[in-house]
């Protein structure tokens, strides 16, 4: 997205009363308006959030001075160094943590995030107290997206995912704060109506300022809800595609219903379900009591 446009849909956020962006990528450190950006928006009372893969500490400097309780800035680590590289195909680790160690040393608050893997799932318990040592104190273990690729052969069911998050947590609890970020649907919180907080608690805009229910939504163009430059953000927040999220009376669209976590879940990510079987009706695949009924 160029700087006009950026600036143009910041005001529409300003606007609308929008309280909060994420911004992913890519790599945001990579644009050069990301920090005048961000300013404007903290500046307006807008929270901003930014991940970034750590690669270039030497933009971190412009971050500096940015106030701590509306920006956040996330550093995605995956592991140790040959783990962090094998996951991201880069080497970026050292970098990485030569960009916490900058903000921290700063005085700033920056989080730390993982893509919880079978693989790494051993080594995560010995990289958080590795992280705490730098000084980081909010941690969060996320569960991997599969949009666009087969599903892993390694892949963790939500349950599995959560009883390690649940250990971990335990284990950190006088070291650092730990939570998790996953499809809403899988654990209900709020005052979550539908299958997921899509199109009812968020939107994404892609860099053309096309509008979908979220991110995970824009590599299909049957769910484009209209474009926030040509539109505006309430004719968007009006489209019928929205209804299918927000007006779910069915429950949980999974069929395990033996499953532990059977009553706080909705059924995980609908992107994933219309993903690998074109409905929003299924349980989510990457879950895998769901996956062996769908193969059955």
């Amino acid at each position: 997205m160029n700087a006009a446009d950026v600036y143009a849909l910041g005001s529409v956020l300003m606007k609308n009363g929008i309280p909060e962006i994420d911004i992913l990528g890519g790599e945001p450190m990579l644009l050069p308006w990301i920090r005048d950006f961000a300013e404007r928006m903290t500046d307006s009372g807008i929270r901003v959030n930014i991940s970034t893969n750590g690669s270039m500490p030497d933009i971190l400097d412009r971050f500096m001075d940015m106030e701590r309780g509306l920006f956040n800035l996330g550093f995605s680590i995956h592991g140790f160094s040959r783990t962090h590289h094998a996951l991201t195909e880069s080497d970026n680790f050292s970098r990485a943590v030569g960009g916490l160690r900058k903000m921290i040393d700063a005085g700033k608050d920056p989080v730390v995030k993982s893509v919880l893997l079978r693989e790494s799932k051993s080594e995560i318990f010995e990289l958080v107290p590795y992280l705490a040592k730098l000084g980081v104190r909010r941690y969060f273990l996320l569960y991997e997206d599969a949009i666009g690729r087969r599903l892993p052969r390694s892949r963790l069911s939500f349950p599995e995912f959560y009883d390690i998050y649940s250990q971990l947590k335990i284990d950190s609890k006088n070291l650092l704060d730990v939570n998790f970020v996953a499809a809403s649907g899988f654990y209900k919180y709020g005052s979550l109506a539908g299958r997921c907080d899509a199109g009812t608690e968020k939107i994404a805009i892609l860099p053309d300022g096309s509008a979908f229910p979220c991110n995970l939504f824009a590599s299909f163009k049957e769910f484009r809800l209209g474009n926030i430059f040509l539109d505006g953000i309430e004719k968007i927040l009006r489209n019928p595609l929205l209804e299918g999220f927000r007006n779910r009376s069915g429950g949980n669209t999974c069929m395990a219903t033996d499953c532990r976590n059977y009553s706080v879940c909705t059924g995980g990510c609908p992107a994933h379900s219309y993903f690998f079987c074109r409905t929003l009706n299924a349980g989510d695949p990457r879950c895998r009591p769901v996956l062996n009924q769908i193969i059955s």
